[in-house]
């Protein structure tokens, strides 16, 4: 008789016991005694049974049969290890009083606990391939409510942006024909008030494209082109600087020379005079602080970074983790979709956009890929 044999004919009923009364404290109630019991007494079948390769072993042939089992009564895995380690500990609590030599006795620990690890290694995988299942179901679950929220958004937007653009053009072609019919003196007096309202058509007619953006309308599947990140800056700046002036918010533009990425340059203009004016914005609300907006543009080697940081309050925290999901607004009188079109259109660029906000400053980070060397030369 083998010395594993002899072990558990004259040890399994105290292991056992050990083991119910180890996950009784543990969890109180939780598990019927007798059907651990039943479990204990088939586990303790599937160690002894050294003899037989373990995947060939009936009782481990339901295993997954026993894992559907604990899935379906929703046992945490927390539970699991316990057992096994609660098992563990009764076994050795009960090979201290096995009598037998020492050479045969660290030959029985060393097969259990393999044996023990075995089957360990398999359960524990299992309840990995099944947890990562389930989480894959729910992204996916996730993923289409968004995707179906994306396209409700995108049919408002999109009969929104055709209702307004409509008047636009009009209000547009009639503008023209204002600057073209009146006489140069009286045009000289009011120029730059007109260079403001064509300035604020400008802006208006870049938002309505990003409306279209969330219907995936041709109007937003602009070409990409090899770009001047310094000159993106500067027309941004002819939209927003009667904003500045108004509102006596200081500015400043570091920007590295020779910057270029691959983008859509209209749809980044967009970005860029969206976020500035989420930063006048804010320091409206400033009290009694420095009212400055920079503008920060470096490369790594990799990627090219614009930071468009303002000296404004903080970003609410209730709102951080789902600032750029539609609808999601800091402001009294905001639609919520201004950094949500942002995230979409710069990540339609290959790039990404985040933020960091304190008490002192918020600044949001755009990064592209670099272009390679070879296409670095200036744009036509």
């Amino acid at each position: 008789m083998s010395d594993i044999i002899r072990f558990f004919e004259t040890h399994t009923c105290c292991i056992i016991d050990s083991w119910i009364r180890r996950m009784e404290n543990a969890f109180p109630g939780y598990y019927n005694p007798e059907k651990l019991r039943q479990q204990c007494a088939r586990y303790v079948i599937l160690i002894a049974d050294i003899h037989i390769p373990i995947e060939q072993h009936e009782v481990f042939n339901d295993y997954k049969k026993w894992c559907d089992h604990l899935f379906a009564k929703r046992v945490p895995i927390e539970h699991i290890l316990q057992s096994s380690l609660y098992f563990r500990e009764a076994f050795f609590e009960s090979v201290a009083d096995f009598q037998a030599e020492r050479a045969e006795l660290v030959s029985v620990i060393a097969d259990v606990v393999y044996r023990i690890d075995q089957f360990q290694t398999v359960v524990y995988s299992y309840f990995f391939d099944h947890a990562r299942g389930k989480i894959e179901q729910q992204d996916k679950l996730i993923e289409d409510m968004h995707a179906d929220k994306l396209n409700l958004i995108g049919k408002m937007a999109s009969s929104m942006a055709h209702e307004i653009r409509n008047p636009l053009t009009s209000i547009k072609g009639f503008f023209v024909l204002i600057r073209k019919m009146l006489p140069p003196v009286a045009l000289q007096t009011i120029e730059k008030y007109l260079d403001i309202i064509d300035n604020e058509f400008r802006n208006i007619e870049m938002q309505i494209t990003g409306f279209l953006s969330f219907s995936r309308k041709p109007i937003a599947d602009e070409t990409p082109e090899l770009t001047p990140i310094n000159a993106l800056i500067e027309k941004t700046m002819l939209l927003v600087n009667p904003l500045l002036l108004n509102e006596n918010i200081e500015f400043s533009a570091h920007v590295e020379e020779d910057l270029q990425a691959h983008i859509q340059k209209i749809a980044l203009i967009q970005v860029f005079s969206n976020l500035m004016n989420n930063a006048i914005d804010a320091l409206r609300e400033s009290d009694g602080r420095q009212r400055l907006i920079t503008i920060r543009a470096i490369a790594d080697g990799d990627h090219i970074y614009v930071r468009i940081s303002n000296t404004g309050p903080e970003i609410p925290a209730v709102i951080q983790a789902s600032l750029f999901d539609p609808f999601v607004t800091g402001k009294a009188e905001g639609t919520g979709l201004g950094l949500a079109i942002c995230k979409q259109i710069v990540e339609r660029n290959d790039g990404d956009i985040t933020f960091e906000t304190n008490n002192r400053e918020t600044t949001f980070t755009l990064r592209f890929p670099a272009p390679p060397a070879a296409n670095l030369a200036q744009p036509t």
